[in-house]
């Protein structure tokens, strides 16, 4: 009903336009306009709306590369996690220091452990690579994703560095502790890395990977009653 009510208004006015408008020619221009206008939006709009539609091959390749994906994700998470057990432990013993649980020489020997444990884990990281079954564009998306980390895991490493060199009991610059503690808080406001954000590339991976609900086979056929 909607439908025909606002035919008819369509149709009043253009015999309102096509009675008072001093030119015929300026008319029919006028509607053939619309009319294009009206016939590009409707087809426009049929692309916007129609279902993607993928073959069982598509769909079998597609689930090919969920699983790729996910086995290399996991292995990557690995990784995330023992940055932050890394970053974690950094914490525990500058605020160990600072509140004096534990003393100068004691964080050195703890911060110069970390340091060997996040150089070992930083090698690991840069030697990540996608596997090379990975399709374009996850390809170049779990490449920016390794990027960021690499960066975030030197920025990590290069802080444990810096905290145990202002506390390495061979070269302190001062006998004040209260100065050296100054010292560990300035390295940790100036060094720490900024977060690791790699959620957008993550996300866009899911999104290529994911098969539409609407899907038709190549065999498919009409019931056969």
């Amino acid at each position: 009903m909607i439908v025909l009510f606002l035919a008819v208004i369509c149709l009043v006015l253009m015999a309102l336009l096509y009675h008072y408008m001093p030119s015929r020619k300026v008319f029919y221009f006028f509607t053939l306009s619309l009319v294009l206008t009206a016939c590009v939006a409707y087809f426009a709009n049929q692309v916007r709306t129609e279902e993607p539609v993928l073959t069982e091959a598509e769909k079998y390749e597609i689930q090919i590369q969920q699983k790729i994906f996910m086995d290399w994700y996991a292995l990557y998470q690995k990784k995330i996690d023992q940055l932050d057990r890394h970053w974690q432990w950094y914490h525990a013993i500058a605020e160990d220091f600072q509140e004096g649980s534990i003393d100068l020489q004691t964080a050195y020997l703890r911060f110069k452990q970390l340091e060997e444990d996040s150089r070992l884990l930083r090698d690991q990281v840069r030697e990540m690579a996608p596997p090379e079954a990975m399709h374009d564009p996850c390809y170049d998306l779990m490449i920016e994703i390794i990027k960021k980390t690499n960066v975030y895991a030197e920025a990590q490493l290069r802080t444990i560095i810096l905290s145990r060199a202002v506390i390495d009991p061979v070269h302190l610059q001062t006998d004040d502790p209260a100065e050296q503690r100054q010292s560990l808080r300035d390295v940790m406001i100036k060094e720490s890395p900024v977060g690791l954000f790699t959620a957008n590339e993550i996300s866009q991976i899911r999104n290529y990977l994911t098969i539409p609900e609407t899907t038709i086979s190549q065999n498919e056929s009409s019931p056969v009653s």
